[in-house]
């Protein structure tokens, strides 16, 4: 179909305009709002600044696309192929992308407020400077994402795999990371205020510098991970809530980190860096500190029942026996 014929009839009414083939369609500015492009093929297409509310775009095609600008608010794009477009500051806000297709795709300075990307693929996006704060991304795959200062905050991320992906100073507050896989993640810096971390992988993941503060902790592993100049201000009653009950701390990088009144029952800190770390009034019951560095540790007031201790480094500096 000619681009001019279906303006003309979209202009007199018509709606439906799925399964065509638009490849390399020119439709800039296009006011297209609850059209029906349902497994139409638009790959390579010109949509930049039209505007596709409540447009019908389920299984459609638009790989390579441009859709700069483009508006899609409460559009179903549910399994659409959208992999290498560009849609930097185009607008999804509400709309439906479950099991879409976001592969390699530009979304710098999108805004995704409250979209349903249950499922989507993203892998090796581009989202520096999205907004996506709300959003639904259950098993969502982020893995290599540029996400460094996204607004993710109070954003279901249940199972997403994040794994490899930049979230320097990102926004995560609120958020909701239930076994999230966050492994080689680069977290410096980045907001996780009143974030739920439970059965999350941060394995050798980097959290320099991050905001913990008031972070519920369970079951996480933390292999290797570096938390050099983390830091939880002391006199902050938000630290005493900071759970780390039988996480694996494997090697971890803790030095000078502040962690009073941690609960650290059961957790498993072999081999790991902990010179000058803060942990007055922390629970260490049955904690597991083999061969690691405690010189010049604080460990005023702690509950240290149980705790294996075999050739770790004492904070006088003697190695225990």
């Amino acid at each position: 179909m000619e681009i001019e014929q279906l303006l003309w009839q979209f202009g007199e009414g018509e709606r439906d305009f799925s399964r065509l083939n638009l490849e390399h369609a020119e439709m800039m500015q296009a006011d297209l709002a609850e059209i029906n492009l349902s497994r139409t093929s638009l790959e390579w297409a010109n949509l930049c600044g039209s505007n596709l509310g409540k447009a019908n775009l389920n299984r459609s095609t638009l790989a390579n696309a441009r859709l700069m600008s483009a508006r899609f608010v409460l559009a179903d794009l549910r399994g659409a192929d959208l992999s290498l477009a560009d849609l930097s500051w185009a607008d999804f806000t509400s709309a439906q992308l479950n099991n879409a297709n976001l592969n390699s795709a530009n979304l710098k300075q999108a805004r995704l407020v409250d979209a349903d990307l249950q499922g989507a693929m993203l892998c090796n996006a581009q989202l520096q400077g999205a907004v996506i704060k709300g959003a639904n991304l259950m098993r969502a795959d982020l893995s290599g994402a540029d996400l460094s200062g996204v607004d993710l905050s109070g954003a279901d991320l249940t199972r997403a795999d994040l794994s490899g992906a930049d979230l320097r100073g990102a926004n995560l507050s609120r958020a909701n990371l239930y076994k999230a896989d966050l492994s080689f993640s680069q977290l410096h810096s980045s907001d996780f205020q009143d974030t739920l971390f439970q059965g999350v992988n941060l394995s050798q993941a980097n959290l320099k510098g991050a905001d913990l503060s008031r972070v519920i902790m369970r079951e996480i592993n933390l292999n290797a991970v570096n938390w050099s100049a983390l830091e939880v201000q002391p006199g902050n009653e938000t630290c005493r809530r900071i759970n780390l009950q039988g996480a694996s701390l494997s090697g971890a990088i803790l030095q000078r980190v502040i962690l009073t009144g941690a609960t650290l029952d059961y957790a498993f800190l072999q081999r790991a860096r902990l010179a000058k770390i803060n942990l007055q009034e922390a629970n260490l019951v049955n904690a597991d500190l083999r061969s690691a560095d405690l010189r010049n540790a604080n460990f005023t007031n702690c509950q240290i029942i149980d705790i294996d201790l075999t050739e770790t480094t004492m904070p006088d500096g003697s190695v225990h026996e």
